[in-house]
Parts: structure tokens; sequence; C-alpha cells
């Protein structure tokens, strides 16, 4: 008798064991199968082509298929949707531009929470967006621009790319900062929306700074400032909206990896890990650059959570003070 219990405290002390190892094994283990890289965005946009390059060097270090799964549809709620409902195992990765915190405020329903929803993995790069003005205006500065709307509300237009983009939500953050009235023009593109600036069809436009960037240097265009923390390497000459006295005028396009909600915090902090060391590859970091964004250094998992969190919010309130409705 003594000695079966003896045997049976072995078998329960064993199956502890295995039990409290699990998490690392299964962390370990990872990937044991190919992983989904979801993109809610069709074929050939940023959103796209970087998770096609983090695909192809991801799959080199994991040794397993890393494959692109566009989902494109509802301004990426349907493949935001698809990542939040999978299982929390690091096969299944969702690349997301910064987009998916202005979506919240644009629809009245949302079939998962933009932060609660997701476990914030890393921001990978982000394209500072800019104020540029046509080169024959007088306008040569933030306060020209800021004065000549106050002399004549709703007269000075803005072209964008788009509703609900975040180059709209810039200009209409920069009224709300201001306390002026301009009016938006979209545009079914930045390509767009710039050419009818340098066309003299409107007076200024928003767009990502590599998009305008052609024009910039041809005098095509001004740039009055980046709407970003500080100058943008990608024009280096043009000032910030800090740098003019206007705090809180920031806006870009960031693009970050998200996970499924209840990850193990060893497999989050192994994916950031891996992602981060891939962004500081100088090899890697041209190539991103050569998209026309910019390298995020290593961000932790929680302070991109906490930014997601920040932007709803802040988002939200433009939105409902400009009224704008999706498209």
């Amino acid at each position: 008798m003594n000695m079966l219990m003896r045997i049976g405290k072995l078998i329960v002390a064993s199956g502890l064991a295995l039990f409290l190892a699990a998490p690392g094994q299964a962390q370990e283990s990872f990937p044991s199968r190919p992983v989904r890289l979801i993109v809610g965005f069709g074929a050939g946009g940023i959103t796209d082509v970087l998770a096609r390059l983090l695909s192809v060097e991801l799959q080199k270090s994991w040794g397993q298929p890393v494959v692109v799964d566009n989902k494109p549809g509802a301004s990426g709620v349907i493949g935001s949707e698809l990542a939040a409902r999978a299982a929390p195992d690091g096969h299944v990765l969702l690349v997301v531009p910064g987009t998916h915190t202005i979506v919240p405020g644009l629809r009245t329903k949302m079939p998962f929470d933009a932060v609660k929803d997701f476990t914030a993995i890393t921001l990978l790069a982000s394209a500072p967006n800019v104020l540029v003005v046509n080169a024959e205006t007088p306008l040569r500065s933030v306060a020209d621009y800021i004065a000549a709307a106050r002399a004549k509300p709703g007269e000075i237009n803005y072209a964008t790319s788009g509703i609900g983009t975040t180059v709209h939500i810039a200009g209409e953050r920069l009224a709300h900062l201001a306390g002026i009235r301009l009016n938006h023009i979209p545009y079914k593109g930045s390509s767009q929306s710039i050419e009818a600036v340098v066309a003299g069809q409107v007076m200024s436009s928003w767009s990502a700074v590599n998009a305008a960037l052609p024009h910039i240097k041809t005098g095509r265009v001004r740039a009055l400032a980046v709407a970003n923390e500080k100058r943008s390497s990608f024009a280096p000459d043009v000032p910030t909206f800090e740098e003019l006295g206007i705090k809180g005028m920031k806006s870009d396009t960031w693009l970050g990896v998200l996970a499924p909600p209840g990850m193990a915090p060893a497999l989050a902090a192994r994916l950031n890990g891996d992602l981060v060391r891939l962004m500081a590859r100088p090899d890697f970091r041209d190539k991103v650059l050569a998209l026309g964004a910019e390298p995020v250094a290593g961000v932790e998992l929680e302070k991109f959570a906490a930014l997601m969190k920040e932007e709803v919010e802040s988002y939200a309130v433009i939105i409902k003070a400009a009224s704008i409705k999706p498209e």
C-alpha cells in the first residue's frame, strides 16, 4: 500500500511539473506550423507591401512558411475582426495601419474593440503627414495659413486622399486647435490631391511627406509644416507644428503588428523582440524607407497599446467635432 501511495505521489508531481512547464514549452515550439499575416486591405498598398517584406524575413528566422492573407473590406474591419477572433498562439498576426484607431470614431457599431480585443506587439514604421500649399499663393507659413482662414472662414480649402483618412483628420485637427473653419475636398488618392494643388485647383493639401516630396523639391508646392514630434528624415528642412507653437498637432500613418487578445506575455515579448530586431537591420530599414515610411525604433508592447488607446479617444473627439461621416 505504501509503495502504491509513493507511486501515486510521483505521478501527481510529474503531472504538475509538466503542467507548469507547458507555457514555456508552447513558447519554445513557436512556430509549429505556418503563420498568417492578415492584412485588411488589398494587394499593392503600403501595408500589404510591408507585410510581404516581413513575411520573407520572418520565414527565414522562424523556419516556417509566413503567408500574407489579404482580407480587404470595410476600411480594414473585416481583416481585423478575423485576427481578433483567432487563437492567441502567434500563428495569426495582423499587420495594420493607423486607420485602425480612426475607424471606431466613424462607425456607430464595431465588431470588436480596437484596443482591448488585440494584443499590441509593436510599431514598425511611420509615415508623417505634411501640409503643403500651391507655390503661387502668398501663404508662406502656418501663421499665414491660419490668418487667411480666420479672415475668410470656410474659403481656404484642402485636398486629401479621402474621407476619414489620417490626412483628413489632420486637416480637421488643425482647424480644431486653431479655431478656424476649412473646406475639405476629398480625392481618390494622395497623388490626385497633390496634383490638384500643383494645378491650382485647390489651395492646400495634406498628404504623407513622401507623396508630396517630389513636388516640394521642384518648388511646385510649398511645405508649411510636418505633423510629427520631430522633423521628417525625408524633408529635414520643413519645421514641425510643435516648433511653430501649435501643440498637439500630430498626424501620421503608422504601421504596426497586432495579435489576438489573451496572448501569453512571454510569447508577445518574443514576437516583439523578433520584429524589433528585424526593423533594426540596416538592410531592412532601407527597404522600409524605400516605401516612404520611417522605421520606428523598438517600442514596448505597453507603449504601443497606450498609443492606440490615446488615438482612438483623440480621433473620436475630432470626428465628432467635424461631423465626419464615413463614405
